[in-house]
């Protein structure tokens, strides 16, 4: 890294792996980080403590407005001003306190019926978020060689960086990087992530949309998605599009990695098929919303009898 330029997910990431290595190596006791936590929560202000209840109760101590205007002087002279201005003007900060705390107290009571709408929301939705985080949890394991040869083929040419979302274990990014591509990987899952970082690759750890939603616009030369194509629900996929429009620069390529629908639950998928909330588009439908986006010059390409890949230009402007 130089002075002018600081890659803030690269640096992250190596703290992480800093963090990482230092945990595998003894350094932090068991339920060392938790134990931090616990006491940042405890000592810290209900301002910036994570306990909502705490918070609210901090905010119910200070409703109530002292209409009593302090008097008190070490100038005798001062003193006797403070009396005559706190007996012209003591109606009015009375009147205006008790504004004040029936304003905050209707605000309070309002954050506590919400709060408790919020946890009633968070016990009906907890199934769904529990479900999401096991689907999360699973690696997306995709035979890479099926397609490896027609996403090199597809981004050979191209200028800038190329993102792989989300790289696995690394084979794919591993056959960028042998052909002399620029390119990187975004891994959510830290245990397969390690896979492809002790192969030498350059690998975030990080959300795969979450990394591409923090890009610079126009920064990449090319995208590669692969495996959140199949697990991410729709409408997270359409804005996905989206933000690959606007990280692609004019003429960057986009290139995506998919299972068809019948090879998807078999198999080592089959996991994967019953926790996460996507499933695998029909080429087509591909055809139909990259267009709309600005992509150009969109091509199938069939990968083996269970996969296919796409790709696509961003236009010029």
């Amino acid at each position: 890294m130089t002075d002018e330029y600081v890659d803030i997910h690269k640096l992250a990431a190596e703290i992480e792996a800093e963090v990482r290595a230092r945990r595998a190596a003894g350094e932090y006791p068991p339920g060392f980080e938790r134990e931090l936590d616990r006491l940042f929560d405890r000592f810290a202000p209900p301002e910036v403590s994570n306990d909502f209840d705490a918070a609210l109760e901090r905010a119910e101590d200070l409703v109530i407005v002292d209409p009593v205007i302090p008097v008190a002087s070490n100038n005798p002279v001062l003193g006797v001003v403070k009396q005559v201005m706190s007996k012209l003007l003591g109606w009015y900060h009375v009147w205006l306190a008790q504004q004040i705390s029936a304003l905050s107290t209707a605000i309070n009571t309002a954050l506590r019926l919400l709060g408790g709408r919020v946890v009633e929301l968070e016990h009906i939705t907890g199934d769904v978020a529990r479900a999401r985080g096991a689907g999360a949890r699973l690696p997306a394991r995709r035979d890479d060689r099926v397609w490896n040869d027609i996403v090199v083929g597809a981004l050979r040419g191209g200028s800038g960086r190329i993102a792989v979302l989300e790289c696995g274990e690394g084979a794919l990014l591993e056959a960028l990087a042998g052909a002399g591509l620029d390119a990187y990987g975004v891994e959510p899952r830290a245990a397969v992530a390690d896979v492809a970082l002790a192969r030498g690759l350059e690998v975030r750890i990080d959300d795969g949309a979450a990394h591409l939603h923090a890009v610079g616009a126009a920064a990449l030369g090319g995208l590669v998605l692969r495996g959140l194509v199949e697990r991410a629900p729709l409408g997270e996929l359409l804005l996905l599009i989206d933000a690959a429009a606007a990280k692609l620069a004019p003429g960057g390529r986009l290139v995506v990695c998919s299972l068809r629908r019948e090879a998807w639950g078999v198999n080592d998928t089959a996991a994967e098929a019953d926790l996460v909330a996507g499933r695998p588009l029909h080429p087509d439908t591909w055809n139909a919303v990259l267009p709309e986006q600005g992509f150009v010059d969109v091509q199938v390409h069939a990968a083996g009898d269970g996969a296919y890949v796409v790709a696509a230009l961003l236009a010029d402007e």
